[in-house]
């Protein structure tokens, strides 16, 4: 007798949506176009309260690779999370539903990650605006096509998160519970997730391809949003805690942390409302003056610039730092 048993899918990508109509039928377009066979589409809907979720029905009826998950709106973090666990694939990636991915980019991955037993495997990126796409290299730099430990080249976690560029083992985010925060309402999720995948990945590598089109012309985009003024100290206390429970990890990865919360830190300073601005730079330097007492803050892991903004936190004047920095940072 036959096993009748459905095969274990090479890649299941997940998909959250929530009011993304507009945008929705290019990005489904795309996953369906893709080369990778044995591949599935897990789309979240996030308590859509326009058409998403009929959109989403509607290529679910046609092709069997679509699987969606309906649930009342409980935010991002919920959303993905979800789709990790319903995953059955044996890699995890992500194509946000104002995003599109080109047709060769889940084989193209799949094929570099299976060959060479990756746990991690990310690539470049298009921005994508006014139908016109703009290459980003996000990995100048860094060796492509080379497996590699990030404990041995921290220097990659500071990296902007990009988790849409690549493929995660499922096994390795089940084993080591690499999840998203599930905060209602937060923003900036995928910094936690992707600094945990980093660290808990052993074996990672890097494409010079870029397969995936970000929109950068979505006005509803959460990036745009002031409203969380802390959600960027908050997915990064998730890593901190992470790592402060294990030696070796804190040891290894403290440093780099704390530069990866400068350039978040940096970002939001810039993009929240002025008046808000006084309570976000005294946290910042409270932060920051911990790690200096810690022994984290290290000079090697600044360029100049950002190594004399630290000093001028350090020093405590707010009022002096807010007037000195009151267009930009």
């Amino acid at each position: 007798m036959s096993d009748s048993k459905e095969p274990v899918p090479a890649v299941s990508v997940l998909t959250p949506v929530y009011n993304v109509a507009q945008y929705l039928p290019q990005c489904l377009d795309s996953l369906q176009s893709q080369k990778l066979e044995n591949i599935e589409f897990i789309c979240i809907n996030d308590g859509s309260t326009d058409n998403s979720l009929e959109i989403l029905q509607s290529y679910a009826a046609k092709d069997s690779r679509f699987r969606i998950i309906d649930k009342s709106n409980s935010g991002y973090g919920a959303s993905m999370n979800l789709g990790i666990k319903a995953a059955r694939g044996e890699y995890v990636g992500i194509v946000e539903s104002d995003d599109f991915a080109s047709p060769n980019m889940f084989k193209k991955l799949y094929s570099y990650a299976k060959k060479h037993d990756c746990d991690l495997v990310k690539s470049n990126y298009f921005e994508y605006a006014g139908g016109r796409n703009r290459r980003i290299r996000a990995f100048h730099g860094f060796r492509y096509y080379k497996v590699f430990d990030p404990a041995e080249n921290v220097r990659v976690l500071r990296v902007l998160p990009i988790i849409w560029t690549g493929l995660y083992r499922r096994q390795m985010l089940l084993n080591e519970e690499v999840w998203f925060n599930e905060s209602p309402g937060a923003s900036y999720q995928d910094a936690s997730f992707v600094f945990r995948a980093w660290i808990s990945s052993k074996r990672a590598a890097l494409l010079p391809g870029s397969y995936l089109h970000y929109r950068v012309d979505n006005e509803a985009s959460s990036v745009k949003s002031s409203a969380k003024i802390y959600a960027v100290c908050d997915e990064h206390g998730m890593s901190e805690a992470c790592i402060r429970k294990d030696p070796k990890l804190w040891e290894t990865y403290a440093p780099t942390l704390n530069g990866i919360k400068f350039d978040g830190y940096r970002w939001n300073y810039n993009r929240i409302a002025f008046e808000y601005r006084e309570g976000f730079v005294l946290r910042w330097v409270q932060e920051f003056r911990q790690a200096r007492d810690e022994g984290t803050l290290k000079r090697e892991i600044f360029d100049p610039d950002s190594w004399r903004i630290v000093q001028e936190l350090l020093e405590g004047d707010v009022p002096a730092f807010l007037e000195k920095y009151r267009n930009e940072l």
